[in-house]
């Protein structure tokens, strides 16, 4: 398991776990839940996964191109995730004459970039998963 592989490892987990804790804390937080969030403050380990040789990291071209499609899958996923909930949300509220909530836009925000994460983070490791020969 090379370096990236291990960052995109962390992304997965670290989002998914961010989610599960939301979810889980809900029923009896109500908002408050959103704070489990903030668990997404450990993607900013990532860059302590890799391996430096001097002062340059260890990539090659094959890493460039999954981290490049890896992150078009992830935030490409999360923005049409985006336009799609803000449509269904402005269309329900309209429906229902009332004001949009911002802790509902707030609770979207926050799931959309755990979204990403989790996309991109999956993305690396089924491309990684999927090549007969691994570094």
């Amino acid at each position: 398991m090379n370096a990236l592989e291990k960052v995109a490892w962390t992304e997965l987990i670290v989002s998914v776990l961010a989610t599960v804790v939301v979810l889980a804390l809900y029923p009896w937080l109500g908002g408050g839940a959103v704070g489990g969030f903030g668990l997404l403050g450990f993607l900013g380990i990532t860059p302590l996964l890799m391996r430096k040789k001097g002062d340059r990291v260890v990539r090659d071209e094959r890493d460039v191109q999954i981290e490049r499609q890896a992150s078009w899958w992830g935030f490409g996923s999360a923005w049409m995730l985006m336009v799609f909930s803000l449509a269904v949300v402005t269309m329900w509220h309209s429906y229902q004459s009332r004001d949009v909530s911002p802790a509902l836009l707030n609770i979207m925000i926050w799931i959309q970039f755990a979204f990403c994460y989790a996309i991109k983070g999956a993305s690396s490791v089924l491309q990684y998963r999927g090549m007969n020969r691994a570094a």
